[in-house]
């Protein structure tokens, strides 16, 4: 891919021998394919960079015939040099002529090392290719249209540097003092200042070559950590001046839902009850022109849409956005870094619940001799409970070592228990009393609780998080006990307000062995009354409770 400054972009198919391109919003604007009548053949159109002027420049191989005196050794077949060489194209995707990196005019190689093939004809003819035909070339462009190509088939890695007429004006290698080797260039690019930066794919680093071609500095070592790389592969100079720098760094997060598991779960092959939701960052890095880390941006792909593990990376615009594609459907998705929060990077669940329990209790003596022995229970109880359960848990993820939550578990039970009593009228020395009655209980649960996680290591066989966490609860119970026969007075009336809070911290120490410190702090009143069977205030009463509690351990696996 390349983009062009009016917004365009530019993807190349390699093989539908093809250009097109379209405009920033994906619609298809025009194709460049050769056609018989064209002046142009594509062989094995790769690389694509474009100039100021919109130009196009296509990295290609092409045949060059031999001739003059140094044919005069050989009769028989025509001989042609096949080396690489770049396409240009006018912004209307016209073709302008064909730049060989290379003097392919003069036999460079011996004829031992060509293949048959035929020429134009159809003639029997010898080619003589320019080095491994397989090789990848990397192809920039400059502020003033000048064209760089990286060959890192030459020994040293050869930037061959061309104007926009075609014309080389310097080649260099990348193998420098002070540089060192470089193991495998992946990418680069040109900033306004006509420096070249070259990035170091097996190296983990980025070296900085001047206008002139001579290397100035490196920066980057193998790391996780700000301003480290994981094979970087791709480099895009941007148009503030800074550099956006992408690598292989891939960071799995883990979103531990309280949903049951279904059937069909993809994540299934993880134990446990609940389902559990994951997700692959990867990084974006953004540096100076000196080699300063300022920024990292995070990009988030489900793990759950088997689509999104398998997105490629393909380009990077000089405005930041991100361009990968799906090779399933051949589909670019597009992302623009404008927010510095991601709504991919939360995690949102609701769960409602309702639950009804219905009990009823039937007791019969068989031994008491009454007229409704097996026909009437002399006991029985209904029960009904109503249970109604909200869960919220709201999280986001930082970063790919930060994140935090806020959950709220609210619960309401509402329960009525009713006693019917089928025996004779009790009998005290107060007098008889119908003791059928009905108990109510209404309950109120509430917890807030914020937790704090830091992934000290991402690393599967190393893996360690310390979590902080806070939480805040309130219960609000009112119970009632009233009897049922308008003779009987008794009555219970029961209320309690209790609340506790409670923090705390757990630190891996290592794979087996984790620390953990809590505290948790109850207090809470309630008040109760109660009236006899005659209506006279039998008992009242206040209770008030205050407990603190702290706990230090450590959980270990032998």
């Amino acid at each position: 891919m390349a983009f062009g400054p009016d917004g365009g972009i530019y993807v190349t198919d390699t093989d539908n021998f093809r250009i097109q391109k379209f405009n920033e919003m994906g619609v298809f604007v025009f194709e460049i394919q050769m056609k018989a009548e064209s002046e142009f053949r594509f062989i094995k159109p790769t690389a694509i960079a474009i100039g100021t002027d919109s130009s196009i420049y296509v990295m290609d191989w092409m045949f060059v015939e031999i001739s003059g005196a140094d044919l005069q050794e050989v009769q028989g077949p025509k001989i042609f040099n096949y080396g690489p060489c770049i396409h240009k194209f006018d912004a209307h995707g016209v073709f302008v002529a064909s730049y060989p990196i290379q003097d392919l005019s003069q036999r460079i190689k011996r004829l031992e090392s060509a293949a048959p093939g035929l020429d134009a004809d159809g003639n029997y003819a010898l080619i003589i290719p320019q080095g491994d035909t397989k090789r990848e070339f990397l192809l920039t462009t400059d502020v003033h249209n000048n064209v760089y190509v990286c060959d890192s088939d030459v020994p040293n890695k050869l930037i061959v540097k061309l104007d926009a007429n075609g014309k080389t004006v310097a080649r260099y290698f990348l193998d420098q003092p002070g540089a060192g080797h470089i193991a495998h260039p992946a990418d680069m690019a040109a900033d306004k200042a006509g420096n070249l930066y070259i990035v170091d794919e097996k190296g983990h680093r980025v070296l900085k070559y001047n206008s002139h071609g001579k290397f100035e500095r490196a920066f980057g070592t193998y790391g996780e950590a700000a301003g480290e790389f994981i094979a970087p592969f791709r480099i895009t100079a941007l148009t503030d001046g800074t550099l956006l720098i992408a690598d292989t760094a891939k960071y799995l997060k883990d979103f531990a839902s309280t949903l049951p598991k279904r059937l069909d779960d993809p994540t299934r092959r993880y134990d446990g009850d609940t389902r559990l939701f994951r997700y692959r960052l990867r990084r974006i890095q953004r540096f100076t022109t000196d080699g300063a880390y300022t920024q990292k941006l995070l990009i988030p792909f489900r793990r759950e849409v088997e689509t999104d593990v398998a997105l490629q990376l393909k380009g990077m615009d000089g405005r930041g956005n991100l361009y990968y594609l799906d090779p399933a459907e051949l589909r670019f998705r597009k992302y623009a870094p404008t927010t510095s929060l991601m709504s991919s990077m939360f995690q949102t669940e609701l769960k409602l619940r309702y639950t009804r329990d219905l009990h009823d209790v039937e007791i019969d003596n068989q031994d008491d001799l009454d007229a409704d022995l097996y026909t009437k229970s002399d006991f029985d109880e209904q029960i009904i409970r109503d249970a109604a359960h909200a869960n919220l848990i709201f999280s986001y993820d930082l970063n790919e070592a930060y994140s935090i939550a806020l959950s709220n578990r609210l619960t309401y039970v509402r329960m009525t228990d009713t006693s019917f009593y089928r025996a004779r009228d009790f009998e005290d020395f107060r007098g008889r009393f119908n003791q059928d009655d009905r108990a109510t209980e209404n309950s109120w649960d509430d917890r807030i609780q914020l937790d704090f996680t830091w992934i000290r290591d991402h690393s599967l066989y190393n893996y360690r998080e310390a979590r902080a966490f806070a939480y805040f609860s309130v219960i609000r119970v009112d119970f009632i006990n009233d009897a049922l026969d308008s003779f009987n007075y008794r009555f219970f009336d029961f209320d309690a307000n209790l609340s506790d809070w409670g923090a705390g911290v757990h630190y891996d120490l290592s794979r087996t062995f984790r620390l953990n410190f809590e505290i948790t702090h109850f207090f809470g009143e309630n008040r109760y009354t109660y009236i006899d069977e005659t209506n006279v205030l039998y008992a009242t009463g206040f209770q008030e409770g205050d407990l603190t509690r702290a706990v230090l351990f450590v959980n270990g696996v032998f």
